[in-house]
């Protein structure tokens, strides 16, 4: 034996804790070091399996330390120092020179290699300064895969260690370094450290003890290191929950979490121990949602759980920190550089390339030695990305004059988005609003949609809009092509036929971006871009992946489904209807006729595919169709007490040039910005070939049937029409022709799928035939694109000036403008504006009631010239401007102007404004005639009211309801309707300071009970976390993406090193698990 290992004493203490399932070979590896520990002190914690007599038998019944079941670790460490065993004398051999006791820790589960203990000792050899080692950690099964080399936390106390998940040993780690901390499972610490700094936190009981003391060693100025020659193979029981943990009865996870945050708080100087509380409190909450959301809320419950154990017991934190006060600072400098920095983001992507290479196809290599493309060129060589990209190019062509001009997108059906995304919540939040006379009712969901997205893109609704919009043709290409996958499968050609068409068939990828292109150019994507109809471009993006999973919820493609088992397809069949759910409620909230139609599609699924044994389907179907109207109560309710809303989308509804009965069969909407009738007559003609095909034939059918229905829904919506505000026009049916046309192209793709087969076989004519589906099929994409990009997003879509309005009449809180228009029909239509500029979701507020035939009488008296007091009426209705756009062509210019109550202030080519004589405002003083205008904000007002004589009242001019609240001096008024429409109060002579209020306490719950419902809905269509029994959701390990650890000598370097270790390796894997170790007998252990 080297004479520098006969100058260390070592007291080995393993504590067993039901472990007879691994103690034979720990014991054995234990008793047949290499260099023996001269003290071997045996706990056992309560055992209630055969551990106690395999220890017996080994060790001699009194020899064995027996405590109590409820003894934690560091406890049990305590109580086995204090045994004389412990102290006993050990022979020198050399007197005069000293000696150095160490404590060398095992668990009943972790068996150290042969030479373990002499590594250590002779790693701790070479620098006095070192105070705790740690060897490296296999794993008990297979002893090829690394679990430990050091372990660190980051600023959450997260636990790191640096390791790809099942990393295999390939020496890529090995070396001795410092760390900042090692785990207690072959531990070996200096005596006199230990003694000085009182070992393990007992009240620790389990978990984290060990960060505990190598941080408190590190305080004290001594090295923790890590000796990587020295190895102990780990169960991890009591992690993994192999066996029970018979200390506590609470869950593992709770103690791990608390305890870690325990030692960041008691270890940490003041300043980082603060803004650890602030990091830690966010951390978990988040963490705590986040397992929510996956499904665990056992285990979100336990997160909170510890966190509130920490925050509720101060008094035991504050003795922790003034016991480890000193060194406490100079510890945080040194340990510092053992933290990970940016590990959140770190996760989050290695999440996100781990998702990614879930879903990836594995490619089959036919030369092993060729250079593995980079991910940038494995990412363009997938065709759905070509796809995107593509259209990408064609969109930015076609639109080359919106992309290029300044200012914000406006014209058509879209209303401009101005403002922030807090400006959207707070519209959607808002109780009462200040659109027209003023409405409570709320705002359409779809405001809260673009709210959501808005706040995910910086605040910045343009932005949503401008994407949604915009760019919905290359993104309804991608959920396309998502959506061929599974409608789109390859047919298996066996025997002649496969060698004959081995190299000249058609790739099945090549039809399904055929698919995916042709879906995205429809006509109704196009018109839907030049006439600003967002609603309509957001269904032509969600319509592929509403259908994709509502196939899942019957079962469809069949061939996807037969992978799992019953319950797994159950699991898979309610996730997806939850997931049709969501989507087509955030379809419906742009267009409600999207709910409507989904409604009759799946009655017509059930008349034709139900059957006895569907009961799964059917509630699936349940579920997807009564959700959303649940969600966006009670906004929906208006829709059932008002078909006609059903008709309707977000945005303006303006008039357009409606589609003839040929428009419609050729799926053209009508409006600007469709391509010629011809543009899809080959695809049409295509569809109509696949109707005597005997394959493919549920394809076929299924596509005519919904090519018909959403045809026979677009002659209906056509021939309705539509009052939306000020504005009548016939009804869109771009959503009805676009559903018409997936079915089209539906069954289309079963005639270019076999006309793909026949073109890779040998019969001339009838490859002539297939070639000329072929064509016939591309020319409907080819076409449409091209015919888009000729004539750009040409239609009322544009940039807006945001100052086209004069400011004067834009002053928040101001007095309205009534805009008046006659139509050539001799139907005098107005518009009442105030405030700032028209808001998105505001045209779809519905407005009504007294105060609308108050204003209708008004108008109707302006149009004809009526003689009276309508002026001091506009007045009393908070009325001060009128404005008639492009005055040149309405007769009703000459009215106005021959009106003695209204003086004309401005005229230009594009409006003219007048202005009605009394001064008027949103809320006014009267006493008697006389009209005194107030200071009001867009709600709420604060004014103060001077003393006067005789009876006044106040006039707010908003419809009268229970909603408003006024208080004079603090003393509430009581209200009453003037004008019978009008809020007024009755002021007293000695006035004082009116204060204004609208509650809106119903709005806000209604709103806390749909963002609950919402979030319920999001988390049931999210699939569940996969059980990981490794560790607790505080335990980290990276997950290799395709490599099992190795050095990376640059980055082509890398991939090929990779490469080369995955063929060296593959035999290997190939192999059988290495099989059980055989438990020897006491006796051979003995």
């Amino acid at each position: 034996m080297p004479p520098t290992l006969d100058r260390h004493v070592v007291t080995a203490v393993l504590v067993a804790h039901d472990g007879a399932r691994w103690l034979p070979e720990t014991l054995k590896a234990l008793l047949t070091q290499a260099r023996p520990a001269q003290r071997v002190v045996i706990v056992d914690t309560g055992s209630r399996d055969r551990g106690p007599a395999v220890l017996a038998e080994v060790a001699g019944a009194g020899r064995i330390l027996t405590l109590p079941r409820t003894t934690g670790y560091g406890e049990a460490i305590a109580e086995a120092l204090r045994q004389d065993a412990a102290s006993a004398p050990v022979p020198d051999d050399d007197p005069g020179n000293p000696r150095t006791e160490w404590v060398w820790l095992l668990h009943d589960d972790s068996a150290p290699a042969h030479d373990a203990l002499a590594q250590l000792l002779r790693t701790a050899g070479t620098d006095p300064n070192i105070a705790v080692l740690g060897p490296k950690v296999r794993d008990w099964d297979d002893r090829r895969v690394l679990r430990e080399v050091g372990v660190t936390v980051d600023a959450a106390g997260r636990r790191e260690r640096g390791l790809d998940r099942d990393e295999f040993d390939q020496g890529q780690h090995d070396g001795v370094r410092d760390v900042l901390a090692v785990g207690s499972a072959g531990m070996l610490v200096r005596r006199d450290v230990w003694e000085r700094l009182g070992g393990f936190d007992v009240e620790y009981g389990i978990f984290r003890d060990d960060l505990d003391l190598c941080w408190r060693v590190h305080a004290a100025g001594e090295r923790v290191v890590t000796a990587t020659d020295a190895v102990v193979y780990h169960a991890e029981a009591s992690r993994r929950g192999v066996r029970e943990i018979g200390m506590t009865a609470e869950h593992p996870a709770r103690r791990d979490r608390r305890n870690a945050l325990f030692t960041l708080l008691a270890n940490q100087p003041l300043p980082a121990m603060l803004r650890a509380v602030v990091r830690n409190v966010w951390a978990s909450l988040l963490h705590a949602l986040y397992l929510v959301i996956t499904k665990r809320p056992g285990a979100a419950r336990e997160e909170l759980r510890a966190l509130a154990d920490v925050l509720r017991d101060p008094g035991r934190l504050r003795r922790a920190r003034a016991a480890r006060a000193d060194g406490r600072t100079r510890a945080h400098r040194s340990i510092r550089r053992f933290q990970p920095r940016w590990l959140v983001l770190r996760r989050a992507a290695e999440a996100a390339a781990e998702y990614l290479a879930a879903h990836e196809h594995e490619r089959e290599e036919e030369d092993v030695t060729a250079d593995e493309p980079g991910p940038i060129r494995r990412l363009l060589a997938r065709p759905g990305v070509l796809l995107v990209l593509a259209l990408a190019a064609v969109t930015v062509a076609a639109e080359r004059s919106l992309l290029t001009a300044a200012g914000r997108l406006g014209g058509g059906a879209l209303v401009p988005a101005w403002g922030g995304a807090s400006d959207l919540w707070e519209q959607y939040l808002s109780g009462w609003h200040p659109v027209g006379l003023g409405t409570d009712a709320g705002s359409p969901p779809y405001v809260g949609v673009l709210a959501v997205l808005s706040t995910a893109l910086f605040g910045k609704p343009w932005l949503v809009v401008s994407i949604l919009l915009l760019g919905s043709v290359p993104l309804a290409g991608l959920t396309a092509y998502r959506a061929s996958r599974l409608l789109i499968t390859e047919s298996p050609l066996t025997g002649r036929r496969a060698r004959a068409a081995a190299g000249r068939r058609v790739p099945v990828a090549a039809v399904r971006a055929w698919f995916a292109a042709a879906y995205a150019l429809l006509p109704a994507a196009t018109g839907a871009i030049a006439g600003g109809r967002l609603g309509t471009a957001v269904v032509l993006v969600l319509l592929p992946l509403i259908g994709v999973y509502a196939a899942r919820v019957y079962g469809f493609p069949r061939s996807e489904a037969a992978r799992f088992d019953a319950a797994t397809r159950h699991k898979r069949a309610g996730r997806a209807a939850w997931t049709v759910a969501l989507l087509l409620a955030v379809a419906t909230a742009f267009v409600p006729l999207v709910w409507l139609i989904a409604v009759l599609t799946a009655g017509m699924v059930w008349a034709l595919l139900d059957r006895p044994g569907h009961r799964q389907g059917r509630r699936g179907v349940a579920i997807a169709l009564a959700v959303p109207p649940l969600l966006m109560l009670p906004w929906a309710t208006g829709l059932l007490l008002h078909p006609s809303r059903l008709l309707g989308e977000a945005g303006l509804h303006r008039r357009f040039e409606p589609a003839t009965a040929a428009d419609l069969l050729t799926l053209d909407p009508g409006g600007p910005g469709t391509p010629a009738r011809w543009a899809v007559a080959g695809l049409l003609a295509v569809a109509v070939l696949a109707l005597p095909l005997r394959s493919r034939r549920g394809s076929v059918l299924a596509g005519w049937l919904l090519a018909v229905f959403g045809l026979l829904v677009a002659v209906l919506t056509s021939a309705a029409t539509v009052t939306k505000g000020a504005d009548t026009a016939p009804a869109w049916p771009g959503v009805a022709l676009i559903v018409a046309g997936a079915g089209v192209l539906l069954a289309a793709a079963a005639a270019v799928q076999r006309a793909a087969e026949v073109l890779a076989g040998k019969h001339v004519v009838y490859r002539a035939g297939g070639a000329a589906v072929l064509v016939a099929a591309l020319t409907a994409p080819l076409l449409s694109a091209g015919l888009w990009v000729a004539g750009g997003a040409g239609g009322p879509l544009g940039k807006v000036d945001p100052d086209t309005v004069p400011l004067f009449l834009r002053a928040p809180g101001g007095p309205r403008t009534l805009v008046l228009h006659r139509e050539p029909i001799g139907r005098v239509s107005y518009t009442i504006v105030r405030d700032d500029r028209p808001r998105l979701g505001e045209s779809e507020v519905p407005v009504g009631g007294e105060a609308h035939e108050r204003m209708d009488d008004l108008v109707a008296g302006l149009a004809a010239g009526r003689e009276g007091d309508d002026g001091p009426a506009l007045t009393r209705m908070g009325v001060q401007y009128l404005l008639v756009p492009y005055p040149r062509k309405d007769p009703i210019t000459k009215v106005l102007d021959a009106s003695p109550e209204l003086t004309r202030l401005s005229r230009t080519g594009t409006f003219a404004v007048w202005r009605v004589q009394p001064t008027s405002a949103r809320m006014m003083l009267l006493q008697g005639s006389t009209v005194t205008p107030l200071p009001a904000g867009r709600i709420n007002a604060r004014v103060q009211i001077p003393p006067g004589t005789g009876k006044r009242t106040m006039l707010l001019a908003e419809p009268a309801d229970d909603g408003w609240k006024a208080t004079l001096n603090g003393r509430e008024l009581k209200g009453h309707t003037v004008d019978r429409w009008a809020q007024g109060y009755d002021i007293p002579p000695a006035g004082g300071e009116f204060e204004l209020t609208r509650s809106m306490t119903m709005r806000h719950t209604w709103i806390v009970i749909q963002g609950i419902a919402v979030l319920l809905v999001v988390v049931l269509a999210l699939p569940g976390a996969q059980a990981d029994n490794l560790m607790f959701s505080g335990d980290r390990e990276r997950r290799p993406h395709g490599r099992r650890g190795g050095r990376r000598d640059g980055r082509r370097g890398g991939r090929r090193g990779h490469r080369r270790a995955n063929h060296a390796r593959a035999p290997r894997e190939l192999e059988a698990p290495p099989e059980p170790v055989k438990e020897p007998s006491p006796e051979e252990v003995s």
